[in-house]
């Protein structure tokens, strides 16, 4: 096993223990909770994953700070491009100047001839997110990621966000951005690659049964390309 093997294992068995700590020592109760969202396209980072409809689904267990679960999509049209399974797990701190998150993702794509159980069939991503408020509602958030498994070029993905509510319709401007060279993300030196609003508002049916609508105007500044993707989900 070379040293950047080994460097990745410590930091998948740093995480595990961390979280496996975090939910053991928390003491309130645990959550399951479940839903789906229909997209009429699955928009990421600022790029079209199979152009087409998608069914995203979700499964997460929180307990305290502690939150684990799957989440997948779905092309509606078959392509192989649009067909997603990620596993995460996060902790999230609650301080008096904001809140404090950690986070791993393992991305796969079970339409890859590589099989799901062969490690370059996941790529890894670990990160750190803060959100906080200034003032009356209006509150901001940055995260900042990076890929440490399968990517030879371990990139890098940083947003900043600003979140506020007008007429019981939540709102967020955000801009995403690709710091350094990347050829998952396109970008030879710095460049933004996902900018734009976000529109979403809550209708609950009943105190299990809720349904979020959402529409986004996203552009790749560095593609030059723009996305107007509407959205709802219900969920358990």
């Amino acid at each position: 096993m070379n040293y950047y093997n080994r460097f990745i294992r410590i930091i998948q068995l740093s995480t595990l223990v961390f979280l496996t700590t975090m939910i053991v020592n928390t003491e309130v109760n645990a959550q399951f909770s479940l839903g789906v969202d229909f997209n009429s396209r699955y928009v990421w980072r600022g790029f079209d994953f199979g152009n087409s409809p998608s069914i995203q689904p979700e499964l997460t267990f929180t307990k305290g700070g502690f939150e684990i679960g799957a989440w997948a999509a779905y092309a509606t049209n078959g392509d192989p491009a649009g067909t997603e399974i990620d596993w995460f797990a996060s902790y999230t701190f609650e301080t008096s100047a904001g809140d404090l998150r950690f986070f791993v993702t393992d991305y796969t794509f079970p339409d890859d001839p590589v099989s799901y159980f062969d490690g370059d069939a996941h790529f890894v991503e670990v990160g750190m997110a803060f959100a906080s408020e200034f003032s009356n509602g209006v509150g901001y958030y940055l995260m900042g990621g990076i890929f440490v498994h399968n990517d030879d070029d371990n990139s890098v993905y940083g947003e900043v966000g600003l979140e506020f509510e007008v007429e019981e319709v939540s709102l967020t401007l955000f801009s995403g951005f690709s710091p350094v060279e990347s050829a998952a993300y396109g970008n030879s030196t710095f460049a933004f690659i996902n900018t734009g609003i976000t529109a979403s508002k809550e209708v609950k049916l009943s105190d299990y049964l809720s349904i979020d609508v959402s529409t986004s105007l996203i552009t790749n500044p560095h593609s030059e390309a723009m996305f107007f993707v509407f959205g709802f989900g219900i969920g358990f």
